[in-house]
């Protein structure tokens, strides 16, 4: 009675007209919506498609639910149903927008990508001259099949550059794949060490530093050398290690050999030391917008250069990240004294799980454990000339990758990135973390629980046993379908037997291996997706028993890439308190005849609930301006370029 009397009487206060209204307002409120009650109403409704939510996460066929409609609250999915359960809850200022039938599905994760390279390519338009003052690159043509005959297009291309330069500025010349040579020729001249030397380069330009460039591997000259050694004291003695020099027999300083984490030192290290970061976040800032274009909505890679970071670090502080990215940390990548670099991760702390929803670190990566093509390590799995087999890298305890990578596991860091393209250099993963393992003393289940990953996969087969370890370690599969690219090269080395072992996706996937994909981000936006269910490379089908189902191909982009960037709580699937991160096709992926997998493309492109490109055919439908970048791309050229073997 007296909670009564004080209520009353403190009503008794309001004026009559307010009164009604409180009761009327109470009312309504009542009768809204539980969503709407709860979390207010929705921003944007996308209504009368199909949209499908990849909520099965499991190796069978089944997308999971299909629904009509979405609703989307700030960054999130506020509701999934039929098109009238959605409009049900719109409010006066909702935006809605009529699919018309279109499929909407979630954004795409791309596990390996490295995007960030072209931010070189937009500094001159963001005011920063590239190349800077003193750097001069040139390309030219390698021959289509003779290698004296490619060393002398070398020799002049240099010798005319130098004639251009003034002494001490550096040249950098690209040597670019004939559109005749076989597959991979040029690549192999340079991973072998044959298309030239430290002193032949000083011959042809003895007053300048020079970086040539025909691939994944190439070569400096002394300036060149002397130079690096003094911007990153340890740098010799770095790269013999990491380019497994005393295994091979050969001083690699001394050779003038480099890889591509050397090469990229000197273009983004050195010639980008004096470039501003907010200038170099502009940039990149770009190329994220570019890549929602193709769909891409979260996207993972390595970071193995402090100024790449920093850059990432910039875009996120001023909260301009386009897209999101879970990022590996490679800084012992930068050349330095290798017994620092043994050690770095121990005294780094482990910083995995650091960052926020848009920009996060994951892990450790290594791209030096093996490698592609011609280095993948089979070890006795497979049969090869002599010469053939010394190509193979093939990792063991003391070479600094292995060290480097031991120690940064028993720290406490998961191991994520990390080139793995052979089966036997997948074994020698295996027996790492064992060491790793026995020093912390950890079971099995931990070790699964850290959700390690290896990627390219190229010749990890299929062996029973492998089958069994992939699954026992828990290994997360990260493989780019277009590497079945490689597939001639490695029977024109190794035989017909090394046919089983090319990235056997079905295989894979019925035997419950994670698998995710890599490589999406080129044109045309599903091209990867097409590769995986064809298994189609230059006009020609490469092992077509491996061919996938293109729902097994799009769990590899979405629900089961979720699990590589650690965020499938949040990312991957179309579910109510999701992120909002989803595209619309222009075509329905699940039902177009397969080759036109490739005509695909994404007029629009939502991050955490905000459009990030709207193309104008669909803006104009949707009664909007468009936003963001635009396709560069046509059907026409995109499908001649991947149908018509060339």
């Amino acid at each position: 009675m007296k909670n009564h009397q004080s209520i009353t009487k403190y009503l008794g206060t309001w004026p009559i007209p307010a009164l009604l209204l409180l009761f009327q307002l109470s009312s309504a409120f009542g009768q809204l919506p539980p969503e709407v009650a709860r979390f207010g109403y929705p921003e944007t409704i996308f209504l009368n498609g199909k949209v499908v939510s990849m909520d099965d996460a499991s190796r069978s066929t089944e997308v999971g639910s299909i629904y009509q409609a979405v609703a989307v609250k700030e960054d999130k999915i506020l509701k999934l149903g039929t098109t009238e359960q959605v409009r049900a809850i719109a409010g006066p200022d909702t935006q809605i927008f009529d699919l018309k039938g279109r499929t909407l599905i979630p954004g795409i994760i791309e596990p390996h990508s490295h995007m960030y390279g072209r931010a070189v390519q937009l500094l001159d338009r963001l005011g920063f001259k590239y190349p800077p003052e003193g750097v001069y690159f040139t390309s030219a043509q390698a021959h289509p099949t003779d290698l004296e005959k490619t060393q002398a297009i070398m020799r002049d291309a240099l010798k005319e550059a130098v004639t251009k330069v003034d002494p001490g500025d550096w040249i950098v010349l690209r040597l670019n794949r004939h559109p005749d040579q076989p597959t991979l020729q040029l690549q192999l001249w340079g991973d072998t060490r044959r298309l030239t030397t430290r002193r032949t380069l000083d011959q042809w330009a003895p007053d300048n530093p020079v970086l040539m460039q025909p691939g994944h591997r190439g070569n400096i000259n002394s300036k060149a050398l002397e130079i690096l050694n003094e911007f990153l004291p340890g740098y010799s003695a770095s790269i013999q290690e990491t380019m497994h020099g005393d295994v091979i027999g050969v001083d690699i300083a001394e050779m003038g050999w480099v890889g591509s984490q050397e090469m990229s030192v000197i273009t983004w290290q050195l010639f980008l030391e004096k470039l501003p970061l907010n200038t170099l976040a502009q940039a990149i800032k770009i190329i994220s917008e570019e890549a929602t274009t193709k769909g891409i909505t979260t996207f993972s890679s390595r970071i193995q250069f402090p100024k790449i970071m920093s850059g990432y670090a910039t875009l996120a502080g001023l909260g301009q990240m386009p897209i999101r990215f879970s990022a590996h940390y490679e800084i012992h990548r930068l050349p330095t004294d290798p017994q620092q670099t043994r050690q770095i991760y121990r005294r780094t702390g482990v910083l995995q799980g650091i960052g926020d929803d848009y920009l996060w670190i994951d892990g450790v990566a290594s791209e030096r454990w093996d490698s592609r093509y011609p280095e993948s390590c089979t070890g006795a799995d497979t049969v090869a000339p002599a010469h053939i087999k010394a190509r193979e890298v093939c990792p063991v305890p003391g070479e600094l990758p292995w060290d480097t990578l031991q120690n940064a596991a028993a720290a406490g860091w998961r191991l994520a990135g990390i080139h793995m393209c052979g089966s036997e250099s997948t074994r020698a993963f295996f027996r790492m973390i064992d060491m790793a393992r026995k020093i912390n003393g950890w079971t099995m289940q931990q070790v699964r629980d850290m959700r390690m990953t290896g990627e390219h996969c190229n010749l990890i087969g299929k062996d029973p046993e492998m089958i069994r370890q992939l699954k026992e370690y828990g290994l997360i599969l990260s493989c780019g379908p277009d590497l079945v690219s490689e597939s001639p090269a490695w029977i024109r080395d190794y035989g017909d037997e090394i046919q089983p072992f090319i990235l056997p996706f079905k295989t894979w996937i019925e035997s419950g291996v994670k698998l995710v994909g890599q490589h999406y981000g080129s044109t045309p936006p599903f091209n990867k997706l097409w590769q995986a269910v064809t298994r189609q490379f230059d006009g020609v089908v490469w092992q077509p028993e491996e061919r996938i189902d293109r729902v097994h191909a799009l769990k590899m982009w979405t629900s089961w890439a979720s699990e590589y960037v650690l965020k499938e709580d949040k990312l991957g699937t179309l579910e109510e308190g999701k992120f909002a991160d989803l595209i619309i096709l222009d075509r329905d992926y699940f039902t177009v005849p397969v080759d036109d997998l490739l005509k695909i493309r994404v007029p629009m492109t939502m991050v955490g609930g905000k459009i990030m490109q709207l193309q104008a055919s669909l803006a104009s439908e949707f009664g909007v301006d468009s936003i963001g970048p635009v396709y560069d791309f046509s059907d026409e050229e995109v499908a001649a370029q991947f149908l018509g073997g060339n």
